[in-house]
């Protein structure tokens, strides 16, 4: 009877350890994955004031020209055009950089979730220490 009652305790000790390492595995993908949405959005965020900023400078810069009888200028309009090229890209750039990190912690979430151990092994494991356990405990011998 004892060496049924240790195979068992070896058995689900070893099932319940799997469940527990599945468990965390689980909770730090989402974790990741809700770092990631919160990258995401957090770029969003950032690159419409990068837009807004630079409407407004845009606009200043417009309005000074005008005062100064400079917008019919070629000169102004190259410059102009440059600045608002330079303003453009660097909001791209905020949207790429804030992209790439959130596909870095998706990518972290999925290796996560891959790297938990599998029920099918687990449980072929748990069954080995259960008749290692109920071996040891004397079961078998007579």
């Amino acid at each position: 009877m004892a060496e049924f009652v240790a195979a068992a305790a070896a058995f689900i000790g070893s099932v319940s350890e799997t469940a527990q390492q599945r468990a965390i595995g689980k909770a730090q993908a989402r974790g990741l994955e809700e770092q990631a949405r919160a990258t995401g959005l957090q770029a969003g965020l950032e690159e419409e004031a990068q837009r807004r900023e630079a409407a407004f400078q845009m606009g200043e810069a417009r309005a000074a020209g005008a005062q100064m009888a400079l917008t019919e200028s070629a000169t102004f309009g190259d410059v102009y055009g440059q600045a608002a090229t330079m303003a453009e890209l660097d909001a791209l750039n905020i949207r790429y950089t804030g992209e790439s990190r959130r596909r870095g912690l998706l990518y972290e979430a999925a290796v996560t979730r891959a790297a938990r151990p599998l029920w099918g092994p687990a449980l072929l494991a748990a069954g080995t220490k259960a008749l290692g356990a109920y071996g040891q405990a004397g079961g078998g011998a007579g």
